[in-house]
């Protein structure tokens, strides 16, 4: 009785540690919002299990887009473990203010996303280095970085980066006190003396918009936490559709798509059943239509403002009532339309740009 006690004792404990010991091949990187520029100072690493630091990059002025995947190169290890923690400490420019932060990292959670990866249609790496064959094909992938997106007022939020981008999850910061502390950070970027006019130049440098902010004491972190916002979400069409691919964008920077297996029907629930998601930046949709022609359905770009406050007038209206999006084709698919509606209301986005291209010249 005591050996099936302790055998399953052991067992145990060696699965709860593998997503503490696998390793994978990945580096951290970091990134900050257009005209809101950051610098990374000292400390600024992952911490793995075993003590071990992948290091973010750092030494530079960073105002990449969320919608970027950041900057990173290679340091240290190529292949490690997942993190248990990050620390990591920077300079607002349009705050003129320090951060610094500490946060547990969900470690089983970053682990599990590496270890189911996604699927891509395209050259697998992995077989042609070792075969020189670099015919496309249906294969796993996994993601080759996590991102450290920072923000105005402290926010920190961190996402698993690869052809998909996963949000893991959101930290606060915490303001550093002017003084000896502060002195030090900045000693990491310039001389002490210079800073009185480094931060007058970086604010004549702003954007007007950003610049009324800094001026008028309005920066917030608001305008990405609402990126941040999920609703239950599904796209559908005024006319019966297959889809076979899909590439959706999100403004919280997370994306995800490309085909299933051999379930797609499975795969499409995603985006074609409520569940919970971001607000969209962007959709691409191939679908068949029932005469078997194939065509892309494209919109480039959601109005932010339109879509984002739509979203939120909707899920007012019903806090916990579903949404649909759904794209109206006329019959020749030359044109087209969105409409964001839910039970009680609906309303036309008119501010999108969308595409529609024909993707073969006669039905099979």
């Amino acid at each position: 009785m005591l050996g099936i006690i302790f055998t399953t004792q052991f067992i145990s404990c060696q699965k709860m540690d593998t997503y503490k010991t696998e390793k994978f091949e990945w580096d951290g990187d970091a990134t900050a919002p257009e005209g809101y520029p950051m610098w990374i100072i000292y400390p600024h690493s992952f911490i793995l299990s075993d003590g071990y630091e992948a290091v973010i990059p750092n030494d530079s002025f960073m105002e990449d887009g969320w919608e970027g995947s950041g900057r990173s190169w290679s340091v240290g290890e190529s292949n490690k473990a997942m993190p248990d923690s990050l620390k990591i400490a920077w300079y607002s420019y349009t705050e003129d203010k320090f951060y610094k932060g500490n946060f547990k990292m969900p470690q089983e959670k970053i682990y599990q996303l590496f270890k189911d990866g996604y699927w891509i249609y395209g050259v697998n790496w992995e077989k042609a280095d070792k075969n020189d064959d670099y015919t496309k094909e249906l294969h796993k992938e996994t993601f080759s970085a996590l991102t450290v997106g920072l923000a105005p007022k402290g926010m920190v939020v961190i996402w698993a980066t690869g052809q998909n981008k996963i949000e893991i999850g959101r930290y606060q910061a915490e303001a550093v006190p002017e003084g000896e502390e502060a002195d030090r950070m900045w000693k990491q970027i310039a001389d002490l003396s210079d800073r009185p006019i480094s931060v007058k130049q970086s604010i004549a440098e702003f954007t007007p918009e950003v610049r009324e902010e800094v001026l008028n004491g309005k920066i917030s972190s608001k305008k990405w936490d609402d990126y941040r916002l999920r609703y239950p979400w599904k796209v559908v069409f005024n006319q019966s559709l297959e889809v076979y691919d899909y590439h959706v964008y999100f403004f919280n920077s997370e994306k995800f798509g490309y085909r299933s297996t051999n379930d797609q029907a499975s795969y499409n629930k995603i985006i074609m059943e409520n569940k919970s998601k971001a607000v969209p930046s962007a959709i691409d949709l191939s679908v068949k239509s029932p005469n078997g022609l194939k065509h892309l359905i494209r919109i480039d770009s959601f109005d932010e403002g339109e879509i984002i406050n739509s979203f939120k007038n909707l899920a007012g209206i019903s806090p916990n009532g579903d949404i649909t999006i759904q794209i109206n084709v006329d019959e020749s698919f030359k044109e087209m339309n969105v409409v964001l509606k839910n039970d009680f209301k609906q309303i036309i986005l008119e501010k999108c740009k969308t595409k529609i291209f024909r993707m073969d010249k006669k039905a099979k």
